[in-house]
Parts: structure tokens; sequence; C-alpha cells
């Protein structure tokens, strides 16, 4: 819906985010990284079933996984925006809600 490149961190969403909400902390683009990571040799963890914390210095040449090459503004302010509604309704909800009766 909002974002064309898949990624894990430093990829189109979050420097998106980053470059709506703090641009002062993006790089300039042309020193951003391919994001390219490097695969687990253990089976499930490459499969993406099974996790493990994954330092970053060693997966990725640049700390990225997934390209931040289409990331823009505009995209993290909409996403922003989308994601803060729908958690204010979260909340909202939640207060509003009788916790003796969640299920109907």
């Amino acid at each position: 819906q909002f974002f064309d490149a898949p990624g894990d961190h430093a990829e189109e969403m979050e420097t998106s985010l980053l470059l709506y909400l703090k641009p002062e902390l993006v790089l300039p683009k042309d020193q951003w990284g391919s994001g390219k990571e490097k695969k687990n040799k253990i089976k499930a963890f490459s499969e993406g079933w099974a996790w493990a914390e994954r330092p970053w210095s060693k997966i990725s040449e640049d700390t990225g996984v997934g390209s931040p090459m289409q990331a823009t503004k505009k995209k993290g302010e909409k996403f922003f925006k989308a994601v803060t509604t729908k958690m204010a309704d979260l909340f909202y909800d939640i207060s509003k809600a009788n916790l003796e009766q969640l299920y109907e």
C-alpha cells in the first residue's frame, strides 16, 4: 500500500519515515547502500520460520537490509499518518471498551 521494495532494516519504509520525521539523521542519497543481505547458512533462519538476532555489520556491508532507493519524505508522511491514525483508533477503542465484555 505504501512501499514497493521489501526489506528489513534501513530500507524503503524506515528511510522514508526518517526522511519525514528526522531528515537530519539520513545520509545524502548518494551515500545510501544497496541493502544487500548475506543469508544465514542455517536453513531454518534463511527460510524465515526461525529467528535469531543478527549482527548488522556481519550481514550487510552498509548495515541495511533492503534497498532504500525508492524512499521519499512523502511516503514517510503518508505511512506515519496512517499508522498513527490506526494506533489512535485502537487506543480510543480500548479506552471505551468494557473489558468484561470484549467478545460478541
